[in-house]
């Protein structure tokens, strides 16, 4: 006897994660030299994948069992397909970090209600799953899974009916790979990565009923085959295991949460009109939406001292700060090329030269808002980070004081540039 399923699921994780549907399969059973008809069950989970948190899959089971045996008939092993349809979602997650194939196993929870009133016996049934392509652009897709039941694992005692219900799975020894044939690390896990999966409520359970006829056997005859289930799967199955599928929804809805990603900010801003740069530091803490491959998110630049040659001579500083003005905003894409816009006011609150101050003050900062447009440079690894380079203008200054102009004159203009590497916050 045996029923078997497996699944596989994309995930990702958009640390991401990454990310992540994925396929599992189920093996069914086949006894004695009864004949087989085809069968066939779809049901619906929420997995838990990393990157992309919870996210659905549907899987197909179809095998072909015989609808009756008799008493004293072993089940022998018996061949399956599942084949399990993966989010777009999915697939960006992964797409992200890098992936184009997903592979693994998948653990499915199988009951068999044992014809008779004779009790039930649960089966953890273990599969592989295909190496599948992840498509670029993002895109849903399938990954198929084919196994084997466990053979010899029942001999029917009693007459009457057997029933084979899928109530669980657990996706494990997920490897999602690049185009090198490496394995992606997937944030917390690493190389491999695990997944469980809720039923969704209301999914149907039942793969097959089956109807055991005939014989005369005695089970207390010591030459008919043991009344105990066997010792794997465990001998001391629940009595009454339930019938209906799991109710409970995840506490987070699958498909819409963004994925949350923060990082550091180390770079540095030449302005080219002063002849000189300033440090840049800070943070930004980003929502990924895998949906669509775009984010916003809220970035922190600290307070920083530039130095400068204005009139190729004259040394001087100034101390700078930064005005968010709104949502820095982007896209990533499966290529791990990132595009980010920001606006922000540019404040000066001194300005000295020689060391003598000569402007700034608390009004002091750019007449409108800055633009800065910035770009990755190579992959952009979302549990990793990587670097972003782009130019802008500055605007010109007012509220600088008696000097006002000539400050303007000597910082605002085109061509400046920032190169800046972010580094992922754990």
């Amino acid at each position: 006897m045996g029923v078997h399923k497996r699944q596989a699921s994309a995930r990702s994780a958009l640390s991401v994660v990454a990310a992540a549907g994925l396929v599992t399969g189920l093996v069914t059973l086949s006894g004695g030299s009864a004949s087989a008809d085809p069968v066939k069950l779809t049901q619906k989970y929420t997995c838990k994948f990393p990157i992309i948190s919870n996210d659905p899959i549907e899987v197909e089971i179809t095998a072909d069992m015989p609808a009756t045996m008799n008493v004293g008939e072993t089940v022998p092993e018996y061949d399956i397909k599942a084949v399990t349809k993966v989010s777009a979602r999915a697939a960006q997650g992964l797409g992200v970090m890098g992936a184009v194939t997903l592979e693994g196993k998948a653990t499915a929870d199988v009951n068999v209600t044992l014809p008779g009133g004779t009790g039930n016996l649960p089966i953890k049934v273990v599969n592989n799953v295909a190496k599948g392509d992840i498509p670029n652009p993002a895109a849903g897709f399938t990954l198929t899974a084919t196994g084997k039941s466990p053979g010899s694992l029942l001999t029917w005692e009693k007459e009457g009916t057997a029933k084979f219900d899928v109530t669980g799975l657990k996706l494990h020894n997920m490897i999602a790979r690049d185009a090198d044939g490496n394995p992606v690390q997937l944030p917390p896990n690493g190389d491999e990565f695990p997944a469980d999966c809720t039923l969704d409520a209301g999914q149907p359970t039942a793969l097959h009923t089956m109807t055991i006829g005939g014989g005369s056997t005695d089970p207390t005859d010591p030459t008919d085959p043991p009344t105990d289930p066997p010792t794997d799967p465990p001998t001391d199955p629940p009595t009454d295991p339930p019938t209906d599928p799991p109710t409970d929804p995840p506490t987070d809805p699958p498909g819409d949460e963004p994925v949350k990603l923060d990082f550091d900010i180390k770079g540095n801003s030449v302005i080219k009109a002063a002849n000189g740069s300033a440090p840049l530091s800070g943070g930004i803490d980003t929502r990924y939406d895998l949906n669509k491959g775009t984010f916003d998110a809220d970035l922190r630049l600290d307070p920083t001292k530039g130095k400068f040659t204005i009139m190729g001579f004259l040394p001087t500083t100034a101390d700078i700060a930064f005005e968010q003005t709104g949502k820095t905003t982007g896209t990533l894409d499966t290529a791990g090329a990132l595009k980010s816009k920001s606006e922000m006011f540019v404040k000066l609150s001194s300005v000295n030269a020689f060391g003598l101050p000569i402007g700034g003050g608390a009004d002091c900062k750019t007449s409108s808002a800055a633009k800065v447009d910035l770009a990755s440079e190579g992959r952009f690894q979302p549990y990793k980070g990587g670097k972003l380079k782009g130019t802008y203008t500055l605007p010109g200054l007012k509220g600088c004081g008696a000097l006002n102009d000539i400050i303007s004159t000597f910082m605002a203009g085109p061509g400046n540039t920032i190169d800046m590497d972010l580094t992922y916050k754990n």
